[in-house]
């Protein structure tokens, strides 16, 4: 029969294997003499499984892409020594509420130094309010809900902008289209960043003067899309908007053509700057337009990964695709908060006192990364970033609207899209 203290111990060992098993992962280095540890250990809940996977993916290769980078430089540097940083993570099933549950295991039994973000407004907005309960600062790259910045959390940071913000470019980029398109339809999914989105479309297609002759909410976990589209075809808009994440886009994608209906503009919240999305359609993909806030042609420096292009040649090279925009500001936030360790001189084991530092220190710094300009307003959302639209053109995302951002000029709007059956 085992007893408390044997069960606390087997369990400790069995986090030590798990952690050793985790890319990245290493085992726990013992305290130095002086009773500082000899690395930053970070803790991630994440969703590895599920139907938030396939975008969150993207995040865990930014993560240990950042680790090895800083490792291999000598470890985040702070008062002339080099502490290298060591990363576990946990899969939350595409579940909010487990992934909320993560977070104070991580807080509080594993006592980590540093918690970074999920992918995901709905995940995110319950991770965090467990992160702001135990004052650990979470910086997501990968979640924009109005709502998430709305409860006066002081340790909750992001660096997209937020989700009306960050779809306006993907409906306006339509004022360039001849002829001038008058219809549109909005489909959107059951969740936070997937209604918002939505709504944030049907607001500037108002302000166009537009009209809106098909309004949907979907089911998250809907499966056949093909009644949808049919119900859209029907309704015959000039455009088609989705709010949404890479699992929505890709089977609302499928059904459109299964249900031959070509719309002559076809506009994603998110979804067509994802790799896997051109992969799976080829020619098919050519024309689909996406909400975006970086190229790696824009010429953003930091001391982490350098350039803006080199940090999506590291992303080709080690992971064999091309870089996201969800990617670059994952590796901001990341980028800010070593800054920030690095500005205080605060080494590990980090404590309340030193997170609430650090915390103070995100929300007044001002500093350049990879992604541009990461700056956080009091409400831990970033400073408005110009919103792009881009599209994709020989397989590529191509910016499309604005004309011109950082020296990146804009490409010609491919509009109206061919048909399927001419494809």
């Amino acid at each position: 029969m085992t007893t408390p203290t044997t069960r606390r111990g087997l369990a400790a060992l069995l986090i030590a294997i798990l952690t050793l098993a985790a890319p990245g992962g290493s085992w726990l280095t013992p305290p130095a003499a002086d009773g500082q540890a000899k690395e930053f250990k970070v803790g991630v809940a994440l969703s590895l499984s599920g139907i938030f996977s396939r975008d969150a993916t993207q995040l865990k290769e930014v993560y240990d892409l950042w680790a090895d980078t800083v490792n291999r430089a000598g470890g985040i540097k702070v008062k002339g020594a080099g502490y290298p940083v060591r990363i576990v993570y946990y899969d939350d099933e595409s579940s909010p509420q487990k992934n909320a549950q993560l977070v104070e295991r991580l807080a509080t039994s594993d006592k980590v130094d540093l918690i970074l973000g999920a992918f995901g407004s709905s995940v995110v907005f319950a991770a965090s309010a467990v992160a702001e309960k135990y004052k650990y600062p979470y910086i997501s790259g990968a979640a924009s809900a109005n709502p998430i910045f709305e409860r006066g959390f002081k340790y909750v940071f992001a660096t997209l902008n937020k989700t009306f913000d960050e779809v306006e470019a993907a409906a306006r980029v339509f004022s360039l289209a001849q002829p001038k398109p008058t219809k549109a339809a909005i489909i959107g999914a059951d969740h936070l960043f997937g209604k918002l989105s939505a709504e944030g479309f049907k607001k500037f297609l108002g302000e166009m003067g537009i009209e809106v002759v098909h309004f949907e909410i979907f089911p998250v976990d809907l499966t056949d899309y093909n009644s949808i589209m049919l119900k859209v075809k029907r309704a015959n808009p000039d455009l088609l908007f989705l709010g949404g994440l890479t699992a929505n886009a890709l089977r609302a994608m499928k059904a459109a053509k299964e249900v031959d209906f070509t719309p002559k503009g076809f506009s994603f919240s998110y979804g067509p700057t994802v790799p896997e999305f051109v992969k799976e359609f080829g020619k098919d993909a050519e024309g689909a337009i996406s909400a975006s806030e970086w190229l790696p042609s824009f010429p953003f420096k930091d001391p982490v990964f350098g350039s803006a292009q080199a940090f999506a040649d590291a992303i080709r090279a080690r992971y064999h695709h091309e870089a996201d925009y969800v990617q670059a500001a994952g590796a901001a936030g990341v980028v800010a908060q070593q800054l920030a360790i690095e500005t205080l001189g605060l080494t590990p084991p980090l404590d309340e006192r030193a997170r609430e530092a650090l915390m103070e220190q995100l929300h007044k710094q001002d500093v350049q990364t990879l992604y541009g300009r990461t700056k956080f307003g009091p409400d831990g959302g970033i400073a408005l970033k110009p919103p792009i639209a881009v599209q994709i053109q020989g397989g590529k995302s191509v910016l499309v609207y604005p004309a011109d951002v950082g020296g990146t000029k804009a490409g010609k709007l491919m509009y109206p899209l061919t048909p399927w059956r001419s494809r």
